[in-house]
Protein backbone atom coordinates (compact mmCIF):
# COMPACT_ATOMS: atom_id res chain seq x y z
CA UNK A 1 0.00 0.00 0.00
CA UNK A 2 1.82 3.67 -0.68
CA UNK A 3 1.69 5.96 1.61
CA UNK A 4 -0.47 8.37 0.19
CA UNK A 5 -3.57 5.26 0.73
CA UNK A 6 -2.26 4.87 3.98
CA UNK A 7 -2.54 8.27 5.16
CA UNK A 8 -5.98 8.60 3.37
CA UNK A 9 -7.03 5.85 5.26
CA UNK A 10 -5.76 7.54 8.60
CA UNK A 11 -7.37 10.42 7.58
CA UNK A 12 -10.56 8.64 7.07
CA UNK A 13 -11.01 7.02 10.45
CA UNK A 14 -10.04 10.26 12.23
CA UNK A 15 -12.61 11.86 10.67
CA UNK A 16 -15.54 9.03 11.57
CA UNK A 17 -14.17 8.56 14.64
CA UNK A 18 -14.61 12.27 16.09
CA UNK A 19 -18.01 12.19 14.01
CA UNK A 20 -19.07 9.27 15.99
CA UNK A 21 -17.74 10.76 19.57
CA UNK A 22 -19.67 14.03 18.48
CA UNK A 23 -23.09 12.18 17.90
CA UNK A 24 -22.92 10.62 20.80
CA UNK A 25 -21.83 13.59 22.97
CA UNK A 26 -24.75 15.50 21.48
CA UNK A 27 -27.31 13.39 21.64
CA UNK A 28 -30.15 13.22 24.27
CA UNK A 29 -30.88 9.73 24.67
CA UNK A 30 -34.04 8.03 25.29
CA UNK A 31 -35.87 9.97 28.20
CA UNK A 32 -37.34 6.75 30.14
CA UNK A 33 -40.78 8.71 31.79
CA UNK A 34 -40.69 8.35 35.73
CA UNK A 35 -43.69 5.92 36.08
CA UNK A 36 -44.61 7.32 39.73
CA UNK A 37 -45.36 10.72 37.97
CA UNK A 38 -48.42 12.15 39.14
CA UNK A 39 -48.37 13.18 35.08
CA UNK A 40 -48.28 9.63 33.98
CA UNK A 41 -51.29 9.04 32.32
CA UNK A 42 -53.06 5.10 32.66
CA UNK A 43 -51.89 4.57 28.59
CA UNK A 44 -48.54 5.62 29.28
CA UNK A 45 -48.34 3.44 32.40
CA UNK A 46 -49.53 0.59 30.58
CA UNK A 47 -46.66 0.46 27.99
CA UNK A 48 -43.67 1.44 31.21
CA UNK A 49 -44.59 -1.58 33.27
CA UNK A 50 -44.20 -4.10 30.44
CA UNK A 51 -40.58 -4.39 30.77
CA UNK A 52 -41.22 -4.58 34.80
CA UNK A 53 -40.36 -7.19 37.18
CA UNK A 54 -43.20 -8.61 39.85
CA UNK A 55 -40.85 -6.60 42.96
CA UNK A 56 -40.35 -3.32 40.93
CA UNK A 57 -44.23 -3.42 40.13
CA UNK A 58 -44.82 -3.76 44.23
CA UNK A 59 -42.89 -0.83 44.93
CA UNK A 60 -44.44 0.90 42.18
CA UNK A 61 -47.90 0.06 43.47
CA UNK A 62 -46.92 1.73 47.17
CA UNK A 63 -46.05 4.53 45.04
CA UNK A 64 -48.95 5.13 43.31
CA UNK A 65 -50.78 4.32 46.63
CA UNK A 66 -49.02 7.53 48.29
CA UNK A 67 -50.24 9.20 45.37
CA UNK A 68 -53.90 8.34 45.70
CA UNK A 69 -53.07 9.22 49.12
CA UNK A 70 -51.91 12.82 48.86
CA UNK A 71 -54.71 13.51 46.83
CA UNK A 72 -57.67 11.94 48.83
CA UNK A 73 -56.23 14.33 51.97
CA UNK A 74 -55.83 17.64 49.47
CA UNK A 75 -59.86 16.74 48.91
CA UNK A 76 -61.02 15.80 52.66
CA UNK A 77 -59.15 19.13 53.17
CA UNK A 78 -61.35 21.04 50.62
CA UNK A 79 -64.58 19.39 52.01
CA UNK A 80 -63.90 20.32 55.50
CA UNK A 81 -63.05 23.74 54.45
CA UNK A 82 -66.92 23.44 52.60
CA UNK A 83 -68.43 22.79 56.13
CA UNK A 84 -68.25 26.06 57.03
CA UNK A 85 -67.15 28.19 53.80
CA UNK A 86 -69.62 30.97 53.10
CA UNK A 87 -71.58 31.41 48.97
CA UNK A 88 -68.89 32.60 47.72
CA UNK A 89 -65.85 30.68 49.59
CA UNK A 90 -68.21 27.76 48.56
CA UNK A 91 -68.23 28.47 44.34
CA UNK A 92 -64.52 28.61 45.00
CA UNK A 93 -63.92 25.57 46.92
CA UNK A 94 -66.03 23.69 44.27
CA UNK A 95 -64.45 24.57 41.76
CA UNK A 96 -60.94 23.24 43.68
CA UNK A 97 -62.79 20.11 44.42
CA UNK A 98 -63.95 19.31 41.14
CA UNK A 99 -60.28 20.08 40.00
CA UNK A 100 -59.11 17.83 42.82
CA UNK A 101 -61.63 15.10 42.33
CA UNK A 102 -61.15 14.96 38.52
CA UNK A 103 -56.89 14.33 39.35
CA UNK A 104 -58.03 11.62 42.25
CA UNK A 105 -60.08 9.86 39.26
CA UNK A 106 -56.99 9.95 37.17
CA UNK A 107 -54.62 8.67 39.96
CA UNK A 108 -56.55 5.85 40.62
CA UNK A 109 -56.34 5.02 37.07
CA UNK A 110 -52.94 4.69 37.34
CA UNK A 111 -52.78 2.90 40.44
CA UNK A 112 -55.53 0.21 38.89
CA UNK A 113 -53.17 -0.22 36.08
CA UNK A 114 -50.08 -0.44 38.14
CA UNK A 115 -51.99 -2.93 40.21
CA UNK A 116 -53.29 -5.27 36.98
CA UNK A 117 -49.83 -5.47 35.65
CA UNK A 118 -48.88 -6.27 39.07
CA UNK A 119 -51.07 -9.37 38.73
CA UNK A 120 -50.15 -10.50 35.81
CA UNK A 121 -46.78 -11.03 36.37
CA UNK A 122 -47.23 -13.62 39.72
CA UNK A 123 -47.94 -11.13 42.72
CA UNK A 124 -48.74 -12.91 45.49
CA UNK A 125 -52.53 -12.82 46.61
CA UNK A 126 -52.14 -11.58 49.80
CA UNK A 127 -50.26 -8.61 48.83
CA UNK A 128 -52.32 -7.85 46.25
CA UNK A 129 -55.48 -7.91 48.34
CA UNK A 130 -54.60 -4.94 50.31
CA UNK A 131 -54.54 -2.90 47.15
CA UNK A 132 -57.76 -4.99 45.78
CA UNK A 133 -59.18 -3.43 48.95
CA UNK A 134 -58.42 -0.22 49.12
CA UNK A 135 -59.38 0.48 45.53
CA UNK A 136 -62.56 -0.89 46.33
CA UNK A 137 -62.80 1.45 49.38
CA UNK A 138 -61.81 4.42 47.11
CA UNK A 139 -64.51 3.47 44.51
CA UNK A 140 -67.43 4.30 47.88
CA UNK A 141 -65.36 6.33 49.71
CA UNK A 142 -65.02 9.06 46.86
CA UNK A 143 -69.19 9.34 46.18
CA UNK A 144 -70.31 9.30 49.62
CA UNK A 145 -67.93 11.84 50.92
CA UNK A 146 -68.21 14.42 48.40
CA UNK A 147 -70.68 17.22 48.85
CA UNK A 148 -73.80 16.66 46.60
CA UNK A 149 -73.16 20.08 44.95
CA UNK A 150 -69.84 19.11 43.90
CA UNK A 151 -71.14 15.76 42.72
CA UNK A 152 -73.26 17.91 40.51
CA UNK A 153 -70.53 20.26 38.93
CA UNK A 154 -68.13 16.96 38.71
CA UNK A 155 -71.38 15.68 36.26
CA UNK A 156 -71.55 18.56 34.15
CA UNK A 157 -68.13 18.91 34.02
CA UNK A 158 -67.74 14.99 32.56
CA UNK A 159 -70.91 15.71 30.25
CA UNK A 160 -69.24 18.83 28.49
CA UNK A 161 -65.45 17.61 28.37
CA UNK A 162 -63.90 15.94 25.45
CA UNK A 163 -62.80 13.02 26.99
CA UNK A 164 -65.95 12.94 29.02
CA UNK A 165 -69.89 12.50 28.01
CA UNK A 166 -69.07 14.78 24.50
CA UNK A 167 -66.21 11.84 23.99
CA UNK A 168 -68.26 9.26 24.41
CA UNK A 169 -71.38 10.60 22.85
CA UNK A 170 -68.78 10.64 19.66
CA UNK A 171 -67.51 6.94 20.78
CA UNK A 172 -70.80 5.53 20.83
CA UNK A 173 -71.86 7.65 17.34
CA UNK A 174 -68.54 6.02 15.48
CA UNK A 175 -69.19 2.39 16.94
CA UNK A 176 -72.53 2.27 15.59
CA UNK A 177 -71.28 3.76 12.28
CA UNK A 178 -68.58 1.26 12.28
CA UNK A 179 -71.46 -1.76 13.41
CA UNK A 180 -73.68 -0.21 10.18
CA UNK A 181 -70.43 -0.05 7.99
CA UNK A 182 -70.02 -3.79 9.04
CA UNK A 183 -73.43 -4.78 8.47
CA UNK A 184 -73.57 -3.52 4.49
CA UNK A 185 -70.13 -5.51 4.30
CA UNK A 186 -71.90 -8.59 5.42
CA UNK A 187 -75.02 -8.09 3.13
CA UNK A 188 -72.41 -7.53 0.34
CA UNK A 189 -70.33 -10.98 1.09
CA UNK A 190 -73.37 -12.59 1.34
CA UNK A 191 -74.41 -11.09 -2.04
CA UNK A 192 -71.18 -12.36 -3.46
CA UNK A 193 -71.54 -15.43 -1.62
CA UNK A 194 -74.74 -16.26 -3.29
CA UNK A 195 -73.64 -15.69 -6.82
CA UNK A 196 -70.62 -17.58 -6.37
CA UNK A 197 -72.35 -20.60 -5.00
CA UNK A 198 -74.82 -20.22 -7.99
CA UNK A 199 -72.17 -21.21 -10.48
CA UNK A 200 -71.14 -24.65 -8.22
CA UNK A 201 -72.92 -27.28 -10.01
CA UNK A 202 -74.75 -30.15 -7.87
CA UNK A 203 -75.02 -28.19 -4.86
CA UNK A 204 -78.46 -28.45 -2.66
CA UNK A 205 -80.06 -25.13 -2.24
CA UNK A 206 -80.15 -25.94 1.82
CA UNK A 207 -76.45 -26.26 1.50
CA UNK A 208 -76.15 -22.66 -0.48
CA UNK A 209 -78.12 -21.40 2.09
CA UNK A 210 -76.47 -22.62 4.63
CA UNK A 211 -73.08 -21.14 3.81
CA UNK A 212 -74.67 -17.97 2.53
CA UNK A 213 -75.87 -17.55 6.17
CA UNK A 214 -72.80 -18.64 7.89
CA UNK A 215 -70.24 -16.07 6.02
CA UNK A 216 -73.17 -13.12 6.85
CA UNK A 217 -73.04 -14.02 10.54
CA UNK A 218 -69.23 -14.76 10.76
CA UNK A 219 -68.30 -11.85 8.77
CA UNK A 220 -70.57 -9.54 11.06
CA UNK A 221 -69.56 -11.17 14.61
CA UNK A 222 -65.51 -10.70 13.24
CA UNK A 223 -66.51 -7.59 12.40
CA UNK A 224 -67.98 -6.27 16.01
CA UNK A 225 -64.74 -7.55 17.43
CA UNK A 226 -62.95 -5.75 15.20
CA UNK A 227 -64.42 -3.09 15.63
CA UNK A 228 -64.52 -3.81 19.34
CA UNK A 229 -60.73 -3.34 19.57
CA UNK A 230 -60.94 -0.52 17.34
CA UNK A 231 -62.54 1.58 20.22
CA UNK A 232 -60.50 -0.05 22.92
CA UNK A 233 -62.30 -2.49 24.25
CA UNK A 234 -60.23 -5.80 25.37
CA UNK A 235 -61.72 -8.60 23.35
CA UNK A 236 -59.09 -11.30 24.72
CA UNK A 237 -61.29 -12.02 27.71
CA UNK A 238 -64.32 -12.52 25.47
CA UNK A 239 -62.72 -15.57 23.45
CA UNK A 240 -61.63 -17.04 26.70
CA UNK A 241 -65.66 -17.11 27.90
CA UNK A 242 -66.36 -18.60 24.21
CA UNK A 243 -64.27 -21.34 24.90
CA UNK A 244 -65.71 -22.38 28.32
CA UNK A 245 -68.84 -21.62 27.07
CA UNK A 246 -68.56 -24.25 24.23
CA UNK A 247 -67.08 -26.68 26.45
CA UNK A 248 -70.28 -26.12 28.97
CA UNK A 249 -72.51 -26.25 26.00
CA UNK A 250 -71.35 -29.26 24.25
CA UNK A 251 -72.15 -31.57 27.46
CA UNK A 252 -75.50 -29.32 27.80
CA UNK A 253 -76.20 -29.76 24.09
CA UNK A 254 -75.41 -32.88 23.00
CA UNK A 255 -78.83 -33.73 21.07
CA UNK A 256 -79.07 -30.28 19.09
CA UNK A 257 -75.22 -31.01 18.19
CA UNK A 258 -76.16 -34.50 16.51
CA UNK A 259 -78.92 -32.60 15.56
CA UNK A 260 -76.49 -30.38 13.38
CA UNK A 261 -74.10 -32.77 12.62
CA UNK A 262 -77.02 -34.96 10.79
CA UNK A 263 -78.05 -31.56 9.28
CA UNK A 264 -75.10 -30.59 7.54
CA UNK A 265 -74.87 -34.28 6.52
CA UNK A 266 -78.19 -34.23 4.60
CA UNK A 267 -77.06 -30.58 3.18
CA UNK A 268 -73.94 -32.35 1.65
CA UNK A 269 -74.96 -35.10 0.64
CA UNK A 270 -78.54 -33.79 -0.28
CA UNK A 271 -80.79 -36.52 -0.09
CA UNK A 272 -84.11 -34.37 -0.50
CA UNK A 273 -83.96 -30.14 -1.07
CA UNK A 274 -86.94 -27.41 -0.30
CA UNK A 275 -89.30 -27.89 -2.88
CA UNK A 276 -89.51 -31.89 -2.24
CA UNK A 277 -91.90 -33.85 -1.21
CA UNK A 278 -90.68 -36.73 1.19
CA UNK A 279 -91.66 -39.47 3.35
CA UNK A 280 -89.50 -39.52 6.59
CA UNK A 281 -89.80 -40.10 10.65
CA UNK A 282 -93.86 -40.88 10.39
CA UNK A 283 -94.16 -37.51 8.65
CA UNK A 284 -95.16 -36.68 4.95
CA UNK A 285 -94.91 -33.42 2.55
CA UNK A 286 -93.17 -30.85 0.86
CA UNK A 287 -89.85 -29.64 2.56
CA UNK A 288 -90.68 -26.07 3.53
CA UNK A 289 -86.92 -24.97 4.60
CA UNK A 290 -84.15 -26.40 6.82
CA UNK A 291 -81.81 -25.11 8.94
CA UNK A 292 -79.21 -26.90 10.56
CA UNK A 293 -80.93 -28.38 13.78
CA UNK A 294 -84.31 -29.00 12.43
CA UNK A 295 -86.21 -29.67 9.21
CA UNK A 296 -89.34 -28.00 8.54
CA UNK A 297 -92.65 -30.31 6.39
CA UNK A 298 -95.40 -28.92 4.96
CA UNK A 299 -98.27 -31.01 4.61
CA UNK A 300 -101.24 -31.52 1.78
CA UNK A 301 -103.52 -30.07 4.15
CA UNK A 302 -101.52 -27.22 5.41
CA UNK A 303 -100.00 -28.12 8.22
CA UNK A 304 -96.18 -27.70 9.52
CA UNK A 305 -94.45 -30.57 10.98
CA UNK A 306 -91.00 -30.04 12.23
CA UNK A 307 -88.85 -32.81 12.49
CA UNK A 308 -85.20 -33.13 14.56
CA UNK A 309 -82.22 -33.57 11.71
CA UNK A 310 -81.14 -36.64 13.63
CA UNK A 311 -84.75 -38.44 13.55
CA UNK A 312 -84.76 -37.80 9.77
CA UNK A 313 -81.05 -39.11 8.82
CA UNK A 314 -81.71 -42.18 11.30
CA UNK A 315 -84.45 -43.18 9.38
CA UNK A 316 -85.68 -44.15 5.77
CA UNK A 317 -85.91 -41.01 3.76
CA UNK A 318 -88.32 -41.68 0.75
CA UNK A 319 -87.90 -38.86 -1.75
CA UNK A 320 -91.35 -38.65 -3.87
CA UNK A 321 -89.54 -35.80 -5.98
CA UNK A 322 -86.14 -37.01 -7.15
CA UNK A 323 -87.10 -38.32 -9.99
CA UNK A 324 -88.78 -36.40 -12.86
CA UNK A 325 -91.40 -38.74 -13.77
CA UNK A 326 -93.72 -40.87 -11.73
CA UNK A 327 -95.55 -43.53 -12.57
CA UNK A 328 -99.09 -43.89 -11.32
CA UNK A 329 -100.53 -46.66 -9.60
CA UNK A 330 -104.30 -47.23 -10.07
CA UNK A 331 -106.44 -50.19 -9.65
CA UNK A 332 -109.59 -50.40 -10.84
CA UNK A 333 -112.52 -53.58 -9.69
CA UNK A 334 -115.24 -55.26 -12.73
CA UNK A 335 -117.31 -57.72 -11.88
CA UNK A 336 -116.74 -60.86 -13.04
CA UNK A 337 -120.03 -61.08 -15.32
CA UNK A 338 -118.06 -58.44 -17.22
CA UNK A 339 -115.90 -58.26 -20.24
CA UNK A 340 -112.18 -57.45 -18.94
CA UNK A 341 -110.73 -57.01 -22.02
CA UNK A 342 -113.80 -54.77 -22.91
CA UNK A 343 -112.49 -52.62 -19.66
CA UNK A 344 -108.71 -52.42 -20.57
CA UNK A 345 -110.06 -50.99 -24.05
CA UNK A 346 -111.71 -47.98 -22.36
CA UNK A 347 -108.76 -47.48 -19.72
CA UNK A 348 -106.89 -47.07 -22.90
CA UNK A 349 -108.56 -44.68 -24.36
CA UNK A 350 -108.73 -42.75 -21.10
CA UNK A 351 -104.86 -42.80 -20.67
CA UNK A 352 -104.42 -42.10 -24.15
CA UNK A 353 -106.61 -39.05 -24.08
CA UNK A 354 -105.48 -37.47 -20.75
CA UNK A 355 -102.56 -34.76 -22.08
CA UNK A 356 -100.63 -35.11 -18.78
CA UNK A 357 -99.98 -38.69 -19.07
CA UNK A 358 -96.20 -39.35 -20.86
CA UNK A 359 -96.54 -41.83 -24.36
CA UNK A 360 -92.80 -42.82 -23.03
CA UNK A 361 -92.33 -44.51 -20.95
CA UNK A 362 -95.21 -46.41 -22.43
CA UNK A 363 -98.30 -47.15 -19.69
CA UNK A 364 -99.30 -50.65 -18.84
CA UNK A 365 -103.00 -51.83 -18.20
CA UNK A 366 -103.12 -55.28 -17.60
CA UNK A 367 -105.70 -57.42 -15.23
CA UNK A 368 -103.38 -58.27 -12.31
CA UNK A 369 -106.08 -59.49 -9.63
CA UNK A 370 -108.52 -61.85 -9.41
CA UNK A 371 -110.04 -60.68 -6.04
CA UNK A 372 -112.99 -61.98 -3.37
CA UNK A 373 -115.35 -59.67 -5.14
CA UNK A 374 -114.04 -57.98 -8.18
CA UNK A 375 -111.61 -58.57 -11.28
CA UNK A 376 -108.98 -56.15 -10.54
CA UNK A 377 -107.34 -54.12 -13.86
CA UNK A 378 -103.98 -52.55 -12.93
CA UNK A 379 -103.85 -49.26 -14.83
CA UNK A 380 -100.29 -47.69 -15.03
CA UNK A 381 -99.22 -44.63 -16.86
CA UNK A 382 -96.82 -42.46 -16.25
CA UNK A 383 -97.13 -38.69 -15.84
CA UNK A 384 -94.19 -35.69 -14.62
CA UNK A 385 -93.56 -35.88 -10.59
CA UNK A 386 -95.26 -32.66 -10.22
CA UNK A 387 -98.70 -33.85 -12.39
CA UNK A 388 -98.91 -37.35 -10.34
CA UNK A 389 -101.75 -36.34 -8.15
CA UNK A 390 -103.60 -34.47 -10.83
CA UNK A 391 -103.67 -37.16 -12.93
CA UNK A 392 -104.64 -39.81 -10.58
CA UNK A 393 -107.69 -37.56 -9.79
CA UNK A 394 -108.51 -36.95 -13.30
CA UNK A 395 -108.75 -41.22 -14.11
CA UNK A 396 -110.10 -41.91 -10.71
CA UNK A 397 -113.16 -39.88 -11.55
CA UNK A 398 -112.75 -40.82 -15.52
CA UNK A 399 -112.96 -44.53 -15.58
CA UNK A 400 -115.99 -43.98 -13.02
CA UNK A 401 -117.98 -42.10 -15.43
CA UNK A 402 -117.02 -44.09 -18.92
CA UNK A 403 -117.46 -47.40 -17.08
CA UNK A 404 -121.13 -46.30 -16.13
CA UNK A 405 -122.11 -45.36 -19.70
CA UNK A 406 -120.76 -48.35 -21.33
CA UNK A 407 -122.51 -50.47 -18.60
CA UNK A 408 -119.69 -52.08 -17.07
CA UNK A 409 -120.14 -52.59 -13.05
CA UNK A 410 -117.26 -51.75 -10.36
CA UNK A 411 -118.67 -53.99 -7.69
CA UNK A 412 -118.48 -53.81 -3.99
CA UNK A 413 -117.42 -56.09 -1.24
CA UNK A 414 -119.99 -59.31 -1.19
CA UNK A 415 -120.13 -62.66 -0.39
CA UNK A 416 -122.47 -66.04 -1.77
CA UNK A 417 -123.70 -67.73 1.54
CA UNK A 418 -124.94 -71.47 0.87
CA UNK A 419 -127.14 -73.13 3.00
CA UNK A 420 -127.23 -76.62 3.01
CA UNK A 421 -130.37 -78.42 4.85
CA UNK A 422 -130.21 -81.69 7.14
CA UNK A 423 -133.23 -84.26 6.23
Amino acid sequence: MSIRAMISVLVLGLTLSTFLYAQEQSSPGFLIPDSASTSTSAEELAILTVPMTADELGDLSAQWQENIKAALQNIAALNLELVNANEVRSAVLREELAVAVEQQSRFQNSYDTVVEAWRRKGAAAEEIAVHDKYLSALRLEAVRTTDPRTLLELVKRWATSADGGIGFFFKALGFLVALFLMYIIAKLLRRTTTKGLQRVPNMSRLLQRFIVNSVYWATFALGTLIVLGLFGVNVTPLFAVFGGLSFILGFAMQDTLSNLASGLMIMILKPFDTGDYIEVGGASGFVDEMSVVSTQIRTFDNQIIVVPNSKIWGDVITNVSASPERRVDLVFGIGYADDAAHGIKVLKELVSAHPLCLKDPEPMIFVGELGDSSVNIFCRPWSKSDDYWTVYWDLTGQVKERFDSEGISIPFPQRDVHLIQET
